[in-house]
Parts: C-alpha cells; structure tokens; sequence
C-alpha cells in the first residue's frame, strides 16, 4: 500500500502486510531507492523472512542448524486434497515413473491414489500410526505433512480486491485498487509463453516481485514479463527438473508440442562414474520455437535444465540449441552437450530426417506394422517387443530381403541411436519407417507398455 508520491510534503509511507521472500524484498528494494520513506512491514509470524526451501534440507541432514534457514527476525494449515495415482505430476507420467522407480528400488512405500484420515499415537513406544483411506495403517516415527500452496485470499477478498487463482496483479504488481500491491506466492500472474494465470511457488519469483512492486511505487515502470516455472527436486541419487510445462499439461490447455526425448551421458562416457540422463523437449512443431523441458538424471540436471529454461524465456529454437557452444571438459560434459543433443534430434524431427512414434502411440501399429530390434542377440533375448523380430544393426544390410517393402517398419534400439541409424539406411532405400521415441529403455522404465514385453524368465 502506498501514498501518492508526487506529494513532497512528507514523506512517503508504505505498508508491507507479509515478511517472507516478497514482502522483503519489497521493502528492501524500497528503502534502497528512498531513504526518507516510512516503511512498516507487518508479519505475524515469529520470524520475518527465512528459508523456506530449505526446509526439507535440515529434516535430511543436510543442514545441521534451521537457524540457517532464517533471514530476519522480528526480535533480532489449510490443506489441499488432491488425489493422485502417481508421483511429481508436474511431469509426464512416463518420466515421474522414472523418480517413482527410484524411490521403490531404495525400499520407499508409496501410497497413491489415497489419502491421509488420521494421524494417531502410538500405544507401546512415540511412534504414531497414518490411517490411510484405504484402511491400511501405516506405522512412523515422523510425520512430514505436505499440503501443497493454496493462497490465502481472505482478507483481499473482504477488501473487495479481485481475486483470480490467487490476488489479480497486473504487470506493476498493482491489484484492482492501484494503492495496493500483491506480491509472491498468493498472486495470480498471466504466464510467460501462456495466457492463463498461475500461481507459483518459488522464492526467486517472489523476490522479483517485490522489487518490481518497489520500483512501481517510487515511479520506475519495470514490467513483471509473466511467470514461468523452473524447478529441480533432489530424489534420492536422482535429480528432476522441469522447465515450463509437461507435453501433457500442453496438451490439456490446447496446444499440441511435437517432443523428442533421449538418453544422454551427463558427462563422456570415457571419463569414470559416467551415467546418462533422460531429458525431453518440447516445442512448437512450425517453428521449432522451445516450449519446455523435462530432465530425470543422477547430475549435471541442474546445469542443462536452466540452459533449457533460458532457451525457452529468450525464444530460442531447436536449431539454436543445435548451435549452442556450451562448456565442455570430460568430466562436466561431451563434445556435443546432451542440450546439442536433443536440439539435433529435435532439428531432425522438423527437417523430416527422422520420425518418431512415441511408447504411447505403439499399440496402434502392433497389428499392420513390422517390429524390428536392432539390439545385439543377447539383449534381445533378454527383453524385446513380443512382436519384434531381432536384426541387430551391424546385419541390417545383408537381412534387407527378410524386411516388406509394403508394409510400414518400426525401429528401435535401448535408448534410439542405433534404431537410428537403421531408420536413415532404410529411408534411403526405400522404405516407410518409424523410430521408437526414448527407445525400449523408456518403453521399460517409463511404464508405458509392460503388457507389450516379452521378458526371459530367470
């Protein structure tokens, strides 16, 4: 809330009702720019400003002391239900089937599509017991209850101050009465690439916020450009991240992305502790224009997912990210960068150099297409398509005679390079192919078609 500040006669006077990130950042920023302001900062909180991403750190050790997390001190729930049958539903469901496996392998319970009725004592020890709706009982030390971000508009809405998915700000952060401003995780603000307005949870949004509501009030027009979502969420020895919005979420709001994904090493794949990570790009299918990424790996997630989220704020194309020279030794990188990677891939899709059916999509060429795995022998004996039949790629040419010209083909290898290279010399001569997007490791990992596999019995 601000006075008008063309008047001289006193000074100006600002109240900032909330501490946090937002609310601190407002007022810092306004007392940079006017030392005589009175500025008053209303919290009811015991502390002003502090960490609140940093929460879960000192719960896992990371962090020894929660003094850490707080910022300033004055002295010196409303839950959200929301049923789901699977884990980071931020992400396509095939990707956070990545995370859930991660979690199941190191002996994490998951209790989906289910919900918290009661948390009671413990009748022997300290313990407690979780009553689940399903009347399964879930026995536990500690309790983390997580409730998810629903802004608290009750006293905007008694103000008659419009409220829209959270409080309606406009690009000043100003709300429906000009002299108030609404900054942080309980504003509604229109999206960066999108029109529809979101409310997120994310410190550094808040913080940016507040410093534009701040310039606004001392009469510096900086404009808020929309909100987008970049995040990473350490899993155990995996990293997620997401920039933007899912292939999925697109699809629900209207738009139809085209998507490659790929298994990239986060580093080369010569230098010690190598892992690959799996990262998928979304983008508009005219122009190639980068919509968002997703990213599942053990490290490096972190550097790649805000070269993607940079790419997709700046307007960067798939055949910028062909382009990009990034930094490389072996050990933090390879000559081509997993972001040149998926670019290429990507620029391959648009060119008509490649095409790609996704896991989801199989099933409707299982009955009219011919299936081939190019995989060595060995690993086709292991796993395989149940209707594939096993040309490994290095025989491809001599088994030409074995593959119908009339009939549509479909390749794929473990993560769809070598798929790829059969997909090119069969185009060439002649036939009509598709390549299986992620490969088989994402048909097996992402859950999308166990029913589709033939596996060896042990």
């Amino acid at each position: 809330m601000a006075s008008n500040i063309s008047d001289e006669a006193q000074p100006m006077k600002i109240v900032v009702v909330g501490g946090a990130v937002g609310g601190v950042s407002a007022a810092l920023r306004a007392r940079r720019l006017n030392e005589k302001a009175s500025i008053i900062l209303i919290e009811k909180g015991h502390y002003i400003s502090y960490a609140n991403s940093g929460a879960p750190c000192v719960v896992g050790g990371v962090i020894e002391n929660d003094t850490f997390l707080i910022h300033q001190t004055a002295a010196g729930l409303k839950s959200r239900y929301n049923l789901d049958d699977r884990i980071c539903e931020d992400f396509d469901r095939d990707l956070a089937n990545l995370v859930q496996t991660e979690l199941l392998k190191n002996g994490v319970q998951l209790h989906l599509n289910t919900s918290a009725l009661n948390i009671a004592p413990g009748i022997v020890d300290d313990g407690c017991f979780v009553t689940l709706s399903n009347n399964v009982n879930v026995p536990a030390d500690l309790v983390v209850v997580g409730t998810g971000l629903t802004p608290r508009i009750e006293i905007a809405e008694a103000s008659q101050i419009e409220c829209k998915n959270g409080i309606a700000v406009n690009e000043f952060m100003q709300t429906s009465d000009p002299d108030i401003y609404a900054v942080g995780e309980m504003t509604g603000t229109k999206g960066l690439l999108f029109p529809m307005t979101n409310v997120l949870p994310q410190g550094g949004r808040g913080s940016q916020q507040g410093r534009i509501a701040a310039d606004h009030i001392m009469e510096r027009a900086v404009p808020h450009r929309g909100c987008f979502a970049t995040y990473s969420c350490k899993v155990l020895h995996l990293t997620a991240a997401i920039a933007g919005i899912s292939v999925e979420r697109l699809k629900e709001i209207g738009h139809y992305p085209q998507f490659v994904t790929v298994h990239v090493p986060e580093h080369a794949g010569y230098y010690p502790a190598s892992h690959q990570m799996t990262l998928r790009l979304a983008f508009q299918a005219d122009s190639g224009r980068v919509l968002g990424a997703q990213i599942i790996g053990r490290s490096g997630v972190e550097r790649r997912i805000d070269v993607l989220s940079t790419a997709v704020q700046s307007g960067m194309t798939v055949f910028d990210l062909e382009a990009l020279q990034l930094s490389y030794a072996p050990e933090y990188g390879s000559a081509k960068d997993p972001v040149n990677i998926v670019g290429m891939v990507a620029g391959n899709l648009l060119r008509g150099d490649l095409h790609l059916v996704s896991t989801q999509q199989l099933y409707n060429y299982l009955a009219t297409s011919q299936i081939i795995d190019v995989r060595p022998r060995e690993d086709f004996a292991k796993v395989h398509v149940k209707s594939a039949v096993n040309i490994p790629i290095d025989t491809l040419r001599d088994n030409l005679g074995c593959i119908d010209k009339q009939r549509e083909v479909i390749v794929y290898s473990r993560v769809g390079y070598h798929s790829y290279l059969a997909y090119r010399t069969l185009v060439q001569l002649g036939y009509t192919v598709s390549n299986i997007d992620g490969g088989l490791k994402l048909l097996i990992e992402g859950g999308s078609g166990p029913d589709l596999l033939s596996c060896k019995s042990s």
